[in-house]
């Protein structure tokens, strides 16, 4: 049983996660209105039904629509280190927003047609018609001429003239630039840019028409185009970008190197620690995570094909791919240190007395995992309350914020309800991997050298301290592994994961494996959960509800298996 006073603590923590991160989030929604998005499919239909009716396409020569979620992630983070977001779905989301579906429309072998709707409306809000090997015009005609048609284009779509002052610039496809008469948001620029269809260049000589639209398909906007964007200041852009920098640096020395240096220590340890383990451990746990995750990244196609399109890359299908193909094989690597971590951390455990994983075989097994998810879901309580005032702190402290990531969004996954999937693969991982066997390890070569140093057995209170130190080392190298995620400055997400770190390890010493992996399970379910239940998805909802419960019907069917399958305990000898 579970005493009161840890009771208390979680019904804290609960209160305090809900108060600093939900209460605010879903007030804002409802002020924005951001419920009821369009799915992916919705988005798609509208996107058809567009071009035809505004773009004047027979819907037999629409080729299969593919959809994603795009986001301008740079002026997301500029306004939210701002506090303009507000202020900006107020003044432009109506027209201008941050986030929408593109659609991309095949138009025959070598165009297409690239349509960005409001997520909310499906309204129009950009579009672009995409030729392969064909003379587009661009930047060395005639400047005044190619401004006097983007007026022109403009008028037609909607725009009022008197609201927009070009640029000067024109991009090298032709597109002009223009700029809004309208107060900014901070030192941001709204721009839209605007290439007048193919059509109109024809009259000036420029012989552009029979090229761009020879098929026949789009003969009124051939080669036309209509996007914008938030202009951040300069000084923000090289700051975002020295982060971005700073952020994979860390990611690679701090994380992947490390793992790989892990990953054959783990092999090591677990031979020199076999005689306290058995090669059992994690032979069920490390495929798991492998198939779990493995699963989980085929269903993120549609984030990988999103990541592609916002890198400019030509080709989005085959950069998914690409995607997919390289991610399995880092899961592969992290499947194999997951099972090695298992196998060694045990050992390292049990060399030094602490029995922290018990065994299926043992005949309370399935008790004990009950156990481990009941403390599992009041420890994640306190962890959720303690990362909410630990935000909280740094967005005063640093001035920390969060961007828009397409590929951590919902409405960019073949299918949203099984993102709570992504829990069990972090929980099992990073417990044995991090807490099992990094702690372990790192309180194997202190307590080791404390021992050389003083030629005798550290005293249980130094042995302690050893021990609640190595979880420090431990929880930084997690910590690195977490630094690309859409929060700056990178060092808000290592103090935030190397405090929650310690915590779990502390909590993995005091109530033990399952339950910390529990408590990592339930953290990542309910903040999945949330994120569901608000991400306006009808077909989320019932996600969402899934999301919490997940650990305790996880629980409840490990018990009912054991009790049907596992082992019994001896009979007495006659």
């Amino acid at each position: 049983m579970i005493s009161k006073r840890w009771l208390v603590w979680s019904a804290i923590g609960l209160v305090l996660y809900f108060f600093i991160q939900v209460a605010p989030y879903f007030g804002s929604l409802q002020d924005s209105g951001d419920f009821g998005m369009l799915t992916r499919e919705e988005a798609k239909s509208a996107a058809l039904e567009a071009a035809t009716a505004r773009f004047g396409i027979p819907a037999s020569d629409l080729g299969e629509a593919r959809a994603a979620h795009l986001s301008d992630s740079e002026g997301v983070s500029y306004l939210s280190k701002e506090k303009l977001l507000e202020a900006y779905n107020d003044a432009w989301d109506e027209r201008f927003p941050t986030d929408v579906y593109r659609v991309d429309i095949p138009l025959g072998a070598e165009s297409k047609l690239e349509l960005s709707l409001h997520m909310k409306t499906g309204e129009l809000v950009a579009w672009r018609h995409a030729t392969e090997g064909r003379s587009t015009g661009g930047a060395d005609e005639d400047p005044a001429l190619l401004v006097r048609q983007a007026r022109e284009t403009l008028a037609e779509w909607g725009f009022a003239a008197e609201d927009w002052e070009p640029t000067g610039e024109v991009a090298a496809d032709g597109a002009v630039g223009f700029q809004s008469r309208k107060a900014g948001l901070g030192e941001a620029k709204l721009q839209v840019f605007v290439k007048p269809a193919q059509r109109s260049q024809a009259s000036s000589g420029t012989g552009a028409e029979s090229s761009a639209a020879e098929d026949g398909i789009l003969p009124d906007r051939a080669g036309s185009e209509l996007r914008y964007r938030l202009l951040p200041p300069a000084s923000f852009m090289q700051y975002l970008e020295s982060q971005e920098e700073k952020a994979a640096l860390l990611s690679i020395y701090g994380s992947m190197l490390p793992q790989l240096v892990l990953l054959v220590l783990a092999v090591v340890y677990s031979g020199a620690y076999s005689s306290w383990t058995s090669y059992r451990r994690g032979a069920f746990l490390a495929p798991l995570f492998f198939v779990l995750y493995a699963a989980f990244t085929f269903n993120m196609a549609p984030a990988f094909r999103a990541q592609a399109i916002e890198s400019g890359m030509g080709q989005p299908e085959a950069a998914a791919f690409g995607s997919i193909v390289f991610n399995l094989m880092m899961l592969a690597a992290m499947a194999l240190l997951t099972y090695f971590s298992a196998v060694a951390g045990d050992g390292l455990w049990k060399s030094a007395g602490r029995d922290l994983w018990p065994s299926w075989r043992q005949p309370d097994y399935g008790r004990r995992v009950l156990a481990g998810m009941g403390r599992g879901y009041l420890l994640a309580f306190i962890v959720l309350g303690v990362q909410s005032v630990a935000l909280l702190a740094l967005t005063f402290l640093l001035g920390s914020f969060s961007s828009s990531d397409v590929t951590q969004s919902t409405y960019n996954m073949t299918y949203p309800w099984l993102m709570p999937l992504l829990a069990w693969c972090a929980g099992i991982s990073e417990e044995l991997q991090t807490r099992l066997f990094g702690i372990g390890l790192f309180r194997r070569w202190l307590t080791g050298g404390a021992r050389r140093l003083l030629r005798r057995e550290p005293s249980p209170r130094a042995a302690k301290a050893l021990t609640f130190a190595a979880m420090l080392p431990a929880s930084l190298l997690w910590a690195f592994g977490h630094v690309g995620y859409a929060i700056y400055p990178v060092h808000t997400r290592l103090i935030e994961l190397v405090l929650i770190g310690c915590l779990f390890g502390w909590f993995m010493l005091r109530f033990g494996l399952i339950a910390v992996i529990f408590a990592h399970v339930s953290v990542n379910s309910i903040l999945m959960g949330v994120q569901m239940l608000f991400d306006g998805l009808r077909v989320d909802l019932a996600g969402g509800l899934f999301s919490f419960a997940m650990p305790l019907l996880v629980a409840w069917a490990i018990w009912l298996l054991h009790r049907r399958f596992g082992s019994r305990p001896p009979s007495p000898s006659r």
